[in-house]
């Protein structure tokens, strides 16, 4: 009698403790972090072994990385268990929270574009063009294909001002559509008369007159996007939610100017809260603009 005792507590522990670790997945040994593909010269392979490290004292596990091919290749890790976190843009972490199930643990952001339009569409000062609807057989310049601010928002600013579809802003709308190159290339395009009007970044053409590229009020802005969300830091839904409180708490207590000048671009970027219905208005610009999943990750 005392041995079949022995042998149902000893199952029913058994199930307590399969249980306890089903409970948001079962505790990681290690936590592997995917970079996306970008240049990394020794100084800045050093600052996110650092990030690393630190990362690991927080987790009490070790924290591995490696550089992933593409976005859509990080999302496959992801979504194999292969990987745990990465860095997303806006765009591809919408396709990536569809196809891995992966969820924002922390959003990536710069304090002075909070709430500011992410794109903008500019034309000469002296331009008698004065809002969307004036640019009706006009020559317009885009950034890149795969541009978000130099091409999707901006495209998007016109479909929604006009009422029409993609198809007749592209198809008869202007009188010819160019590709800049690059956002710099698209503001200096308007300036010297290539282009009637061009959408790009809304701070590139403070950052040409900052270099003196190009002389200050020498544009107009007629129509502005809304602003875009920051980079979202994506997590595995199904790990332990220990572990993922403990990566939130890390990231927003996380503070070296070098760390986010190396992969943010700026000292003063931040990691602050985020949630996944910050990415619903890109959403639906994806689906207004008839974007498929691979489009979304080109960008």
């Amino acid at each position: 009698m005392k041995k079949i005792f022995s042998v149902i507590a000893a199952t029913v522990f058994s199930i307590s403790l399969l249980a306890g670790c089903s409970a948001g997945g079962s505790a990681p040994t290690k936590f592997v972090i995917a970079y996306l593909p970008q240049e990394h010269d020794e100084k800045g392979q050093k600052i996110n072994k650092d990030f690393e490290t630190k990362l690991s004292e927080k987790l009490g596990i070790p924290v591995e990385s490696y550089k992933a091919t593409s976005y859509n290749a990080a999302i496959e890790a992801m979504k194999n268990g292969k990987a745990d976190y990465a860095l997303f843009g806006p765009f591809s972490y919408i396709v990536a929270a569809e196809r891995a199930k992966v969820e924002p643990i922390a959003e990536m952001t710069l304090p002075s574009m909070a709430d500011k339009p992410a794109s903008i569409i500019i034309v000469p000062k002296d331009s008698p063009i004065q809002s969307v609807a004036d640019l009706k057989g006009k020559t317009f310049g885009f950034v890149d294909p795969v541009s978000t601010t130099g091409h999707l928002l901006p495209k998007a600013t016109m479909v929604k001002e006009l009422g029409i579809t993609p198809e007749e802003l592209e198809n008869g709308f202007f009188k010819d559509i160019q590709f800049a190159g690059g956002h710099d290339k698209a503001v200096l395009g308007v300036l010297r008369g290539q282009y009637d009007a061009a959408g790009t970044a809304s701070i590139m053409p403070a950052m040409l007159e900052g270099k003196g590229v190009i002389e200050k009020d020498s544009y107009r802005v007629i129509a502005a996007s809304e602003s875009l969300p920051g980079t979202a830091i994506g997590i595995r839904s199904d790990l332990p939610q220990e572990i993922k409180d403990k990566v939130k708490e890390f990231l927003l207590s996380y503070n070296d100017p070098e760390f986010f000048q190396n992969i943010g671009g700026s000292p003063d970027a931040k990691f602050i809260e985020a949630n996944d219905k910050n990415y619903d208005k890109l959403r639906e610009t994806a689906k207004m603009l008839n974007l498929s999943p691979e489009d979304l990750l080109a960008n």
